[in-house]
């Protein structure tokens, strides 16, 4: 029998809190404020966080990432 097993880090992104924001690079009002996290996966499940949590702001449509906060 052979059982293939995958593992390796992935990073999970969820969003935290309801405001949206206008994006600076597409100007849609589509920018959330988002958590991610580095974990170590086995099968494609998280199963260990590794590093500390990342606070980003994030465009869901042109995909614009920043740190800061953009201007209403």
């Amino acid at each position: 029998m052979f059982f293939c097993f995958t593992f390796g880090l992935d990073h999970f992104k969820r969003k935290s809190g309801h405001q949206v924001w206008h994006c600076p690079n597409c100007s849609d009002h589509s920018v959330h404020y988002i958590k991610s996290n580095q974990c170590f996966t086995f099968c494609f499940i998280p199963l260990i966080p590794c590093g500390g949590t990342k606070h980003l702001y994030e465009c869901s449509t042109c995909g614009w990432i920043n740190v800061n906060q953009p201007l209403r």
